[in-house]
């Protein structure tokens, strides 16, 4: 603790006391350049706190476990243990591993909350610009936990790149509060003097110590120890004592008035860094343990070092331990790094060897300690899935002279799986391409052409060349290989080239890998021949392929779910409504069983998918709304899109044209305005939203590009929408060319596409509109009388609706008695599901067959009158009343009335008159 009184600070801390004393859910944030008083204004705001309070702090030594901060937070809690259990997310899938580490830091923070549920709780995080990736990852979740608050400090002046990052995303939430500390002023320093001080030193501190009060204080420490305080300051205002501006000399002198056996355990701290023992010390300078943590007791009560545990010291800060640290003999620090580095390897000291190896790593062999040091600290923290502290370290192995090619090679590598698993596939191309450039052997050219997978962007072009490679290298009897290569080379071109070649070579790769028996082989070509089937007519090959996913033994560990999920595609395709719900209810268990956000992540989608296809609009959107929380937890992009899509159809479907704008804008910001599917489907939706321009500049676009289209999973609802959307323009031509395309599967279902694997009910319909507008009459009712049976069968209410308006509007003239039937249908199933313009379109064709049919009987005028209140069941007595007429002549009315209709009696007369609009008085 600082020994001067708190000075120039009661606003910030008012302000931010006043958010801890709300008892809400709240992010605290300090920030300002080093010495200027973080730490001591957190230490003032906790210290009044009516609840438990729990403490860390960041190192930047690259020896610093990853959660480092947190590590020491959870020291001795129980919900420690769910960062150190084992968990069945192996790390050669990037999105589990990630989504595991969501899962255990999730399972951290509710474990807190609720040990603490009845006093509250205030964690305090220093040095956050220290700190790496997966501590900020889990600051980042900790927002908004009742009873939670964190108090966070961190250098203004030395922001990465993470940390600024997680400060935006932060502040974007309500209940996170930032400070940035200013430099003391003159009268802020005037407040530190003792009584008998002259009032002029105040002015010379200030701005000796450029108002940082860690070089304040020193100066001031150094000012009464010399008994200068209360005589006059120099009149120039210099500061007479010869202390520099910087921290280095004040230390040096501090350091002096300490016995021999301090300021050696302050020295060895100073190199040991956080989590310094009295075993650290003895180690080093053979101290017996009493006087060792004599030594650092004495330091303590120096304020040089800090005591953060029974047997567990620190530098008090940052800038101390610099000071302490230069001013040791490059020799002693030397050699000091290389004995702590021998002790962690030999297990006398706990932590990791890695900051002293680098240190020590002056010769060929310390640097090739070095690097061995590095690259086991970098699988200790992949496996805890802190991939961006494996790079930080592996980038310090890479950083050392010397070495040879393999090893250099081994290294790029590893690095290159850290930045894959951190979401960074172009620098882990990079990595690959100048790994594969120092010639190293077969085995380490396919992990090269392997690590990246999946992604799509421009380096699958370096995806291929790293592929070709690894083939002439690798030996044609190695199969397994081969067979992974050619499978990744083939998804790889068909990202750059195009589909053309994907069919051979996927089924080379199947054929390899079934050689082989690998299963890691067999799963990678299975995935490449599911893309090369996954357009429309590949859908009796793509559902044997998902059993033998789902059924494969080894490999990797999301075999399973990506063979559900690829029957359930294909089985909206074909309308398979009870293998969708069989697939969901294995998803279900899946996600239940296995704990993966992006397991449970598809499962409600799909299921929100299916409650959509049978018109339950808001169990769809509890779905998608559960979807899109998994889905932030897997830390996969591309769910914004893939909700984008689903949200605008079911939008669309209930008339929120507001809405449907806004998801469009949504997808052009994230890039997905570069896909035809995007065009098509938008396109259809903007045009009945009123943006008339933007509508037809998509249809210009799929025009060029219809034919040219690869037949991929998106391409049938390209077509098909590209269909509806031209023949709504009276482009007949475009129109004609994609009904020519999708006929082939008329008997399908618009399923898949754009990733959602959604179903959008019947081809037939789309053809059905389109020959309706070209003027093939006969066509047109046969494919929709086609739709209206396929979506009824599998129970798609809302696109049955959608047929029967269809048909009805197609039948108003030749058969309005059975258009009545199916638009009064429609118009109830709208109703009934909440989609107003289906049931307005509905009500349309109604409206013209009322307009017919009355046109159709030659009713007078008077005799209208008359039908009309027999519909409303009035006596002819009453008839007349109204009509200031006699009962007989309404009598004779009726007679007349009955014989033009063609009915028997005033009941069916009623009913004839109710069916076709003759109710208004």
């Amino acid at each position: 603790m600082s020994p001067w009184p708190l000075v120039g600070r009661a606003e910030p801390l008012a302000e931010l006391r006043a958010e801890l004393d709300g008892g809400g859910p709240a992010v605290l944030l300090v920030g300002g350049e080093p010495g200027i008083g973080k730490t001591r204004l957190a230490t003032e705001l906790v210290a009044g706190a009516r609840c438990p309070v729990l403490a860390g702090r960041a190192d930047p030594d690259e020896g610093a476990p990853p959660l480092w901060p947190w590590l020491q937070v959870l020291a001795g809690r129980p919900e420690r243990a769910a960062l150190d259990a084992e968990d069945p997310r192996p790390a050669d899938v990037p999105s589990l591993a990630r989504a595991a580490r969501t899962l255990a830091f999730e399972a951290v923070l509710d474990g807190l909350v609720r040990s603490t549920a009845d006093t509250g709780l205030v964690v305090v995080l220093e040095d956050l610009h220290w700190a790496d990736e997966a501590t900020l990852h889990l600051l980042r979740l900790a927002v908004g936990r009742p009873g939670l608050v964190v108090v966070g400090t961190y250098r203004s002046t030395e922001q990465g790149p993470a940390l600024r990052d997680t400060l935006t995303e932060l502040r974007r939430h309500g209940g996170t509060r930032t400070v940035t500390l200013r430099p003391w002023t003159v009268h802020d320093v005037a407040a530190l003097l003792p009584a008998d001080a002259h009032p002029s030193w105040a002015a010379v501190l200030a701005r000796a110590g450029s108002g940082n009060p860690l070089q304040v204080g020193s100066l001031l420490t150094t000012l009464l120890d010399a008994g200068r305080a209360g005589t006059p300051a120099p009149a120039d205002g210099s500061w007479p004592l010869g202390v520099p501006d910087d921290l280095a000399d004040g230390t040096a002198a501090r350091l002096a008035r300490l016995d021999p056996a301090a300021r050696l355990a302050v020295e060895v701290a100073a190199v040991a860094g956080t989590g310094c023992s009295p075993e650290h010390v003895a180690v080093l300078t053979g101290e017996p343990g009493d006087a060792a943590l004599a030594g650092l007791e004495t330091g303590v009560a120096a304020g040089l070092l800090a005591a953060e545990g029974p047997l567990s010291f620190a530098p008090a800060h940052a800038l101390l331990r610099e000071a302490v640290y230069a001013r040791l003999p490059a020799a002693r620090r030397l050699r000091w790094h290389a004995r702590l580095a021998d002790a962690v390897e030999a297990g006398e000291l706990p932590g990791e060897a890695v900051t002293h190896r680098l240190r020590a790593a002056t010769d060929a062999a310390g640097r090739a300690a070095a690097v061995r040091a590095c690259r086991t600290s970098a699988a200790g923290a992949l496996a805890a899935t802190a991939f961006d502290r494996a790079v930080t370290l592996l980038d310090a192995a890479l950083a050392l002279p010397g070495g040879g090619p393999a090893v250099r090679a081994a290294v790029l590598l590893e690095a290159a799986e850290a930045d894959f698993a951190a979401g960074r596939p172009e620098e882990a191309v990079r990595r690959c391409r100048e790994a594969a450039a120092l010639r190293p052997g077969p085995a380490a050219l396919v992990r090269a052409a392997l690590v990246v997978r999946g992604i799509s962007g421009p380096h699958n072009a370096d995806l291929v060349e790293l592929c070709d490679i690894a083939l002439q290298a690798v030996d044609p009897a190695d199969r397994a290989a081969r067979a992974r290569l050619l499978a990744q080379r083939a998804l790889a071109r068909t990202e750059v080239l195009g589909h053309d070649d994907l069919d051979a070579d996927s089924a080379e790769a199947l054929r390899l890998a079934e050689e082989s028996g690998s299963p890691a082989a067999l799963s990678d070509a299975l995935r490449a021949r599911q893309e090369a089937v996954s357009g429309p007519a590949g859908v009796t090959e793509r559902l044997a392929i998902a059993a033998r996913m789902v059924a494969l033994d080894g490999g990797p560990a999301d075999n399973e779910l990506w063979g559900r999920l690829w029957r359930v595609d294909a089985a909206f395709q074909l309308g398979a409504v009870e293998v969708v719900d069989s697939e969901l209810a294995h998803l279900d268990a899946l996600a239940e069983r296995l704990g993966w956000p992006l397991a449970a992540w598809h499962a409600h989608r799909l299921r929100a998918a299916r409650y959509l296809l049978a018109g339950r609009f808001p169990e769809a959107e509890d779905q998608a709304d559960r979807a899109l929380a998994a889905a932030a937890r897997t830390g996969d992009r591309s769910a914004i899109g893939i909700d984008g899509a689903f949200r605008s159809e079911l939008r669309h479907l209930q008339g929120d044209h507001t809405r449907v704008r806004e998801l469009a804008h949504r997808g052009e910001r994230i890039g997905a305005a570069r896909l035809p599917i995007f065009w098509a489907d938008l396109g259809v939706r903007l045009l009945d939203a009123g943006d008339v321009d933007r509508a037809h500049r998509f249809l210009d676009l799929l025009r060029q590009a219809l034919d040219g289209l690869r037949r991929d999973g998106r391409w049938l609802t390209t077509v098909v929408r590209t269909a509806e959307l031209a023949v709504r323009f009276d482009d007949h031509d475009t129109a004609a060319r994609a009904v020519e395309l999708a006929t082939p599967f008329a008997a399908h279902y618009v399923a898949g596409g754009s990733g959602s694997v959604r179903c959008d009910g019947s081809v037939s319909r789309a053809l059905g509109i389109v020959a309706a507008a070209l003027g093939r009459t006969a066509e047109a009712e046969r494919r929709l009388v086609d739709a209206v049976a396929m979506e009824d069968r599998i129970g798609a209410l809302p696109y049955r609706v959608l047929s029967e308006t269809a048909l009805a509007r197609l039948l108003a003239d030749r058969d309005p008695e059975r258009a009545g039937g199916l638009a009064r249908r429609a118009a109830d199933t709208a109703r009934r599901l909440g989609m107003p313009p289906a049931l307005a379109a509905a009500q349309d064709v109604l409206s013209r067959l009322r307009d017919a049919r009355r046109s159709a009987v030659p009713l007078t005028a008077r005799e209208r009158e008359v039908l009309a209140r027999l519909a409303g069941g009035r006596t002819n007595r009453q008839i007349a009343e109204e009509l200031v007429l006699s009962e007989r002549t309404v009598e004779t009315h009726v007679t007349h009335v009955l014989g033009k209709l063609g009915v028997g009696n005033r009941t069916e007369a009623a009913a004839w008159a109710a069916r076709h609009g003759h109710t208004d008085a």
